[in-house]
């Protein structure tokens, strides 16, 4: 399925080869083509017509849209660098949990998640994400614990800011969507630490269906960085996701920019955005939602990233002056 996104097809075959040691190798790609008649081979045909059906029945705007979350947290003890086990202080379950780390990490679930109750609008589910910090907080008792967040705060450690949609139907051109008008703003902002979390993590399209009937969005590092990343990063997805068929840019799909993507060269991204704004500025909704897409964009403008070597506590669970919780460095 990656070969095929990342090649612009949103159906098609590929064949693979295992190399051995769970490697595999895309021998051939063949993109899904009709047959005699101009009708589509089964099961393709089946799969094309439900596809289409769901997406008749979505109302403009997707008043219906719900969204979650569950951005991760290191918690690092300063004095010897290390990460602490989440899984000291906070439950498997809840809105302040702890969960398993990148693969050849240690300590049993050692990467803390705030997990807000869903919501139907940005600033609803926000204030749960504020909520859930707040729960954090209280057990989280070790108050010498510095909280890290980001892309990769610690060598090693990859972090993900997974967004959760229900009410939408998933589809090609909504991942698509996402991608190039929220992914590639946020890597304009992120500390230059994090492009070593792709391509591994980060990868575009990437998504995880769900028990709720949704999807996972897990493209963005955690953007519990900043509320002020947090806050636009949560309005810019409600708006691209209930508007994304009036989204048609795709920079993305350039071999230039899909590699400066992954290696983090921000420079010929960063040319890329304008008209992306310039779209999502024209939105019916953007007004509502400007004063919090608004400062991400003027980030990007004065070409400045937020820091993963800050301690973030203090921004969600603290009581400082709204000058110091400006995400740049």
């Amino acid at each position: 399925m990656r070969a095929l996104y990342t090649l612009g097809l949103d159906s098609g075959e590929v064949l693979l080869k295992t190399l051995g040691g769970r490697r595999y190798r895309v021998d051939k790609v063949t993109p899904l083509r009709a047959g005699s008649g101009g009708v589509l081979p089964e099961p393709y045909r089946a799969a094309s017509l439900a596809l289409a059906r769901s997406l008749a029945l979505e109302q403009p705007g997707r008043p219906g849209l719900l969204m979650g979350m569950d951005p991760e947290f290191l918690l690092l003890r300063e004095s010897t660098g290390r990460a602490v086990p989440a899984s000291r202080y906070l439950p498997m379950d809840g809105v302040a949990g702890c969960d398993a780390g990148p693969p050849g990490t240690r300590g049993a679930f050692p990467v803390a998640e705030l997990r807000p109750a869903p919501r139907g609008e940005p600033r609803a589910l926000l204030a749960q994400l504020m909520s859930a910090a707040r729960t954090a907080d209280r057990l989280i008792q070790d108050r010498s614990l510095r909280w890290r967040a980001g892309g990769m705060p610690l060598p090693g450690w990859a972090l993900g800011g997974h967004l959760h949609f229900s009410g939408v139907t998933l589809c090609a051109p909504l991942l698509r969507a996402l991608d190039n008008y929220l992914a590639l703003p946020l890597l304009l902002l992120e500390d230059a630490r994090a492009a070593a979390r792709r391509p591994r993590y980060g990868g575009l399209g990437d998504f995880r269906l769900q028990p709720h009937g949704g999807f996972e969005y897990r493209t963005l590092p955690s953007f519990l960085v900043s509320p002020v990343i947090a806050k636009g990063a949560v309005f810019l997805a409600h708006l691209i996701v209930s508007r994304y068929e009036d989204l048609t840019l795709r920079p993305l799909d350039r071999e230039d920019l899909h590699a400066a993507y992954y290696s983090g060269d921000k420079p010929p991204l960063r040319a890329a955005f304008p008209p992306l704004a310039a779209q999502l500025r024209a939105l019916p909704g953007y007004a509502q939602a400007a004063r919090y897409i608004e400062p991400l964009f003027s980030y990007i403008a004065a070409e400045q990233t937020w820091d993963e070597s800050r301690d973030i506590r203090g921004l969600w669970c603290g009581k400082l002056r709204s000058s110091e919780q400006d995400m740049a460095q």
